[in-house]
């Protein structure tokens, strides 16, 4: 389950890091002085993938612990 829960973790702070990387704030905008690297945005994208593959192929391992749960 260490893999899982790390993957999950990892696709978390991969979502943060693209959520920052697009942030700008309300004085850039009126400026036109933003700026968004794409090649970062795709390496984020890329280990976010990553991570939900890692989820996929693990989440069926514990389906029954999750089911129970509900």
């Amino acid at each position: 389950m260490s893999k899982l829960l790390e993957a999950v973790k990892k696709a978390s702070i991969s979502v943060a890091c693209l959520l920052d990387d697009v942030a700008v704030d309300e004085d850039d905008i009126l400026n036109n002085k933003y700026e968004i690297d794409f090649n970062e945005l795709e390496k984020d994208i890329k280990h976010l993938q990553d991570q939900i593959t890692i989820i996929e192929n693990n989440i069926e391992k514990y389906r029954f612990i999750l089911e129970e749960e509900k």
